[in-house]
């Protein structure tokens, strides 16, 4: 794969994919289909049926994505590789770790979706919604929703198998940090969920959703993953493993927060045309982010009224406009801004410390840049 050069910062405020991204997609989404296709050759001999249930999982993960974890652990394995020295080049294990974080993100997503009661994702509509409306369009019993989200519950899951199955015999430090980061991001989606339903809307709860949730899985396990990966990773003594992980772990935890924070952002004033998904549903979800936080604490008697709106499945578009016009006015937009630019240059401040070749150092700078200012 050919590694994207880091130009001077971008003049215009959004940030093109850049080719360090998009080859490890191509890559990753070609073996995500062979598995997918074998699988479903394989299911559909014994039933159609469920053959069937993995083409919709199939439609779902092939679906418009960033396939931004893939890339984060490509590039550190290539990295270290080249740091370390060695010649061989079997991309197979890494490659199956990419297209594993790509089925453990499907997951995620699924399940996200029916707990957010999400109508669209990546630009089409959720799989519980259109299970849900299957139901009532062939005349079949039982309650519409509960179908959807009962056959959105399983695929989801069948995704994570397949994620694990991708993982396979991996062990060692790459095994645990697989493990690690289920936990995490399981813990992670509680907490949102949890503090959404509890309107606990602080700086603090907000920050602790976004490492759990996001930058963790995100970004830092999947860096130390590929890393761990790297031919010759196992010939380093404990000491240099332990320093190129915790040096990882300090370049991916800033872009991480970094990552949600603009995701934050594209929530309330993205384009959903861009995002795939409704913008203004983390208002109605009532999601503790850094930017109602911000606005909280910065608002006046009358925005604090409009802002206790948040957390009202009902708001409708005039709501949701005002709530952003008050996120504007307080200034919690901008101050959000400022933070991602701030934490985007604090993680490419790292990079010249990482135990990573040169050539990769600059495509990591590529990656940074396109977290801070990503449109979708």
């Amino acid at each position: 794969m050919t590694a994207a050069r880091h130009d001077s910062e971008p003049d215009n405020e959004q940030a093109e994919t850049p080719e360090a991204i998009l080859s490890v997609a191509a890559a990753t989404e070609a073996l995500l289909r062979e598995i997918l296709e074998t699988e479903i050759a394989r299911w559909s001999r014994s039933d159609l049926r469920l053959g069937e249930a993995v083409v919709l999982l199939g439609n779902m993960v092939l679906g418009r994505g960033k396939r931004l974890r893939a890339a984060f652990c490509y590039w550190a394995w290539d990295g270290t590789r080249r740091w370390i020295g060695a010649p061989e080049r079997n991309e197979d294990d890494v490659m199956q770790a990419c297209a594993a974080f790509e089925l453990l993100q499907a997951f995620a997503l699924i399940h996200d979706d029916i707990m957010d009661n999400a109508s669209t994702r990546r630009g089409v509509p959720t799989i519980h919604t259109t299970q849900g409306a299957r139901v009532q369009q062939l005349g079949w019993r039982g309650e519409p929703r509960r179908y959807g989200e009962g056959v959105a519950i399983l695929l989801g899951d069948l995704a994570h198998a397949y994620a694990d199955r991708c993982i396979g015999n991996t062990t060692g430090p790459a095994r645990a940090l697989w493990d690690e980061l289920r936990i995490e991001l399981n813990l992670g989606q509680y907490l949102d969920l949890r503090s959404s339903a509890a309107g606990e809307n602080d700086r603090a709860t907000a920050q602790a959703v976004a490492t759990f949730k996001s930058a963790l899985y995100t970004i830092v396990r999947p860096l130390q993953m590929g890393a761990s990966l790297a031919p010759g990773w196992e010939a380093l003594s404990p000491d240099a493993k332990r320093q190129a992980l915790d040096r990882l772990e300090a370049f991916g935890r800033p872009l991480g927060d970094a990552f949600q924070l603009r995701d934050d952002l594209l929530g309330v004033v993205g384009d959903a045309r861009e995002t795939g998904k409704p913008v203004g549903n983390d208002l109605r979800e009532g999601k503790s982010t850094e930017l109602l936080a911000i606005a909280l604490e910065r608002a006046g008697a009358e925005d604090r009224r409009t802002l206790a709106a948040v957390g009202h499945p009902d708001l409708n578009e005039d709501h949701i406009s005002a709530i952003v016009d008050v996120l504007h006015r307080t200034g919690a937009i901008s101050e959000v801004e400022r933070k991602i630019s701030e934490l985007v240059q604090q993680a490419l401040a790292t990079l010249s410390s990482l135990r990573i070749d040169p050539s990769t150092q600059v495509t990591m700078a590529s990656l940074a840049d396109y977290v801070g200012l990503r449109t979708h």
